[in-house]
């Protein structure tokens, strides 16, 4: 009898246990899009010899093919997970000799597991590889144009990747009408920090945790209300042990403080009308910045952050010729800027007199698809916007949309350069700049939109931006930009 049932265990205990599976959907999506630009350096040019060539983005003529395919699988009651991968590339990207492109493998896009009703019924837990996006994404968007180094596609359009999400958890309590999201995510990390390896610098491990409350009022005005509080710590600070850093020797430094960001805000969205939508979000940052000190360049010294951003949006439907869906927008949106110097972008920091008050644009989405987002960071800006949209045949949308931009601080050559993201990575471009200038410049962005079948959409944006009178003859060329798709869902 006991040498049956050891026979038996040996059988049974190999087997390996699989959940039980109620519901699987396979869904995804596959996009291809042409992308053709000019002088998204605005005109600058390196003088090498006694000739120029262009410092950054000329121009662009470049198809893209983005796939992602998802598998959510619920299992055992208030048990379902969560799978994505996804491939980003030019045509033909293996074939290239651009090294940032080669890299054409299919990678994981999303992996999480989710647990309802945990330990407690109002609590879902969420755990892996997700997206985390909030209101209209001012501070924590889903990844977007700015967020997108890490692609496939960063050597060749990185303001178009679709590669978005973070690994990390989030505990919502579905109290209704309020729900409150806790977060927590790795937003940066190298692998001497998962090495463990000694005397860690700052920005060696990026986490970002937070909380997002959104309160659903009872009013005929359907007015939600959100209330947050995120915040980024980057690394451990530096240590006087460290040694040398690259190609600074850091000593005395910031008290091993690091790089930390507070950000509160409160946001609002009221509908005062059927047609008319208001909305309203105001954040602070706080904190502490690491800036070189004005004394001695390979020394960093803690400065404190005193950062505002607001944002105000209006939507209006037409209460006319309502068969072709009229409606127009206005926006404003303002970002602080540091007069002592956004180095942002740049080794050259410098000091600020008593406040850091340059906005960090965090993991914001603002202004996705301009050539304004695309090249300059989201920070010591003013932005106004109108718009308008209508359909003027059955499943065709078309829209236009101005945008000016001025600078809260002026920009200088020295104090407050002035920096050029470049989209296919060639950035920062230093600009030179008009001292006493505020006015960055303006863009029109057209947009058309067709619904070929439930499934297929065609979608075509030209775009251009006219440089302002902070710029100098030299680097003040009108840039533009063509982006044509289709995209199909199942």
């Amino acid at each position: 009898m006991k040498k049956l049932l050891v026979a038996a265990l040996m059988v049974v205990l190999p087997l390996p246990a699989f959940a039980a599976i109620q519901n699987v959907k396979v869904s995804g999506d596959i996009t291809t899009s042409w992308i053709g630009d000019s002088d998204l350096d605005l005109g600058t040019n390196t003088v090498v010899g006694g000739y120029g060539t262009p410092a950054g983005q000329k121009n662009q003529d470049v198809f893209l093919t983005q796939t992602r395919l998802r598998v959510d699988a619920d299992l055992s009651d208030n048990v379902s997970t969560t799978v994505g991968l996804i491939n980003e590339r030019a045509w033909n990207a293996e074939n290239g000799t651009n090294a940032d492109s080669l890299d054409t493998n299919v990678q994981l896009y999303l992996a999480s597991i989710t647990l309802r009703e945990l330990l407690y019924s109002p609590l879902t837990v969420q755990v892996g590889r997700q997206v985390f996006n909030y209101g209209n994404g001012l501070i924590l968007g889903d990844g977007g144009p700015i967020n997108s180094a890490g692609g496939n596609i960063a050597g060749i359009y990185a303001d178009l990747t679709e590669r978005t999400a973070y690994d990390g958890v989030t505990a919502t309590l579905d109290y209704k009408p309020l729900t409150i999201s806790m977060i927590y995510f790795k937003n940066g990390q190298t692998a001497g920090s998962i090495a463990g390896d000694g005397h860690l610098v700052s920005g060696d491990d990026s986490d970002v945790y937070g909380y997002n409350a959104n309160y659903q009022l009872s009013d005929p005005w359907s007015t939600v209300v959100e209330q947050y509080f995120f915040t980024r710590i980057n690394g451990v600070g530096y240590d006087e042990s460290l040694g040398t850093n690259g190609n600074n020797t850091v000593a005395n430094t910031a008290g091993g403080k690091g790089n930390t960001l507070y950000v509160p805000g409160l946001r609002a969205s009221t509908n005062p009308t059927k047609s008319l939508n208001l909305q309203g979000e105001v954040a602070w940052e706080l904190g502490n910045v690491e800036v070189a000190s004005p004394t001695n360049a390979s020394d960093l010294e803690g400065e404190h952050r005193d950062a505002f951003a607001a944002q105000f949006l209006a939507t209006y439907t037409l209460p006319v010729l309502e068969k072709y869906k009229p409606s127009v927008n206005a926006s404003y949106t303002y970002a602080s800027g540091d007069k002592n110097g956004a180095d942002n972008y740049g080794t050259d920091h410098i000091s600020s007199a008593k406040n850091y008050t340059a906005w960090d644009q965090f993991n914001t989405i603002q202004g996705s698809g301009t050539i304004y987002r695309a090249i300059f960071p989201f920070s010591n800006e003013s932005i106004v916007a109108v718009g308008a949209s209508a359909s003027p045949l059955e499943d065709v949308t078309t829209g236009v949309t101005w945008s000016g931009l001025w600078t809260p601080q002026r920009y200088d050559n020295s104090q407050n350069p002035l920096y050029l993201i470049q989209p296919n990575g060639s950035g920062p471009i230093t600009e030179s700049v008009n001292k006493n200038a505020y006015y960055l410049g303006n863009e029109t962005d057209l947009n058309l939109t067709y619904n070929y079948t439930e499934d297929v959409t065609f979608g075509l944006t030209v775009g251009w931006f006219v440089p302002g009178d902070v710029f100098t003859t030299a680097n003040k060329e009108t840039a533009s930009q063509a982006i044509a798709n289709i995209g199909v869902k199942f």
